[in-house]
C-alpha cells in the first residue's frame, strides 16, 4: 500500500543537496519529511536515475553516525529510514523504468550490485621527474595521500558489503520482483547474486574481498530456510573455506613481511 503523501516541506525549507539528505538520514527525520526532500531534489535533477545521488547520500550517513566506531556502524536503521521513506514516493518518481514506491528499493539493489565488485587502485608513476628535492616531497605526499585513499576505498567497500547485507536480511533485494512471492523460485532468485558474491570473494587475492564475502555469507546464512539439509552442508563447507583461505592471507601478509624485513 502506498503511504499517503506528504503535503508540508521539509524542515526550515532548506535547499535540498547531497548534504542536506545525508543530514536528513542521520538525524532520522520522519519518513514523510524525508520524502519530501528527496522529491524536491528528483524535481530539481531529473535523470534516468534520480535516486542515484539519494543512496550515496543514505551510504555517507552510515558512514558518519558519531555514534559508533567503524567496526560496529549498523546499516539496517538507515535502511529502514529509507525503505520507510519510499513508501511515500509518488508515481512521479521514476528510477530505471521503476515507478513509486517500489522506485526506491531498486535504486538501492543497482547500487549494490554496483560496489559489490572491488576494483584495485592503480598506482601511477611519473614518466619524466625532475631529479631535485621538491620532486622527491611531492612524490612521498603523493604516495601518502594514495596509501589514504586506498584505505578508504577500502572502507567503503566493506561499508557497501555491509549494506548488502543488511538489504538481504530486511528483504529488499526481492522488492520489485514480478516473482516476489512466497514461492522456492522467488526466494532463489533473491538470493541468488548474494551467494554468487560470497562463493566468488573467498578465493579473490585481496583481503578486502574476503572481508566483504564473509559479511554477506553471514546474510545468506541467517537468512536461509530452517531444516534445508542440504543447504545448511554447503553453507558449513563455504566457512570452512573462508575459514582456510583467512590463514592462507594470513601466512601470505607475515610471509611478505618477513621478506621486506630481510631485504633491508
Amino acid at each position: 500500500m502506498v503511504a499517503q503523501q506528504p503535503n508540508h516541506p521539509h524542515p526550515l525549507d532548506l535547499a535540498v543537496n547531497h548534504n542536506t539528505l545525508r543530514e536528513g538520514f542521520l538525524q532520522g527525520l520522519d519518513p514523510s519529511t524525508v520524502a519530501s526532500m528527496i522529491q524536491t531534489h528528483v524535481v530539481s535533477n531529473p535523470s534516468s536515475t534520480p535516486l542515484t545521488p539519494v543512496i550515496d547520500a543514505l551510504f555517507e550517513a552510515t558512514l558518519a553516525d558519531p555514534s559508533t566506531s567503524f567496526n560496529t556502524r549498523d546499516p539496517h536503521p538507515y535502511l529502514r529510514r529509507f525503505l520507510d521513506a519510499s513508501t511515500y514516493f509518488p508515481s512521479s518518481i521514476v528510477h530505471a523504468g521503476v515507478s513509486g514506491p517500489l522506485a526506491g528499493p531498486r535504486a538501492l539493489q543497482m547500487q549494490i550490485r554496483k560496489y559489490s565488485m572491488w576494483m584495485p587502485s592503480q598506482t601511477t608513476t611519473s614518466q619524466c621527474s625532475p631529479p631535485c628535492s621538491a620532486s622527491s616531497t611531492s612524490s612521498i605526499s603523493d604516495e601518502m595521500q594514495r596509501i589514504a585513499n586506498d584505505r578508504q576505498r577500502r572502507k567503503d567497500h566493506i561499508q557497501w558489503a555491509r549494506i548488502h547485507a543488511a538489504a538481504l536480511e530486511l528483504g529488499i533485494l526481492n522488492m520489485g520482483r514480478a516473482d516476489a512471492d512466497n514461492t522456492a523460485y522467488a526466494y532463489a532468485m533473491s538470493r541468488a547474486f548474494s551467494e554468487m558474491m560470497a562463493r566468488d570473494a573467498v578465493w579473490e587475492c585481496d583481503e578486502v574481498e574476503w572481508v566483504a564475502g564473509i559479511y554477506v555469507l553471514r546474510a545468506v546464512i541467517r537468512t536461509a530456510i530452517r531444516g534445508d539439509r542440504r543447504q545448511r552442508d554447503e553453507y558449513d563447507e563455504l566457512l570452512r573455506t573462508y575459514e582456510r583461505r583467512w590463514k592462507e592471507i594470513k601466512d601470505e601478509a607475515r610471509q611478505a613481511l618477513v621478506t621486506v624485513c630481510h631485504l633491508y
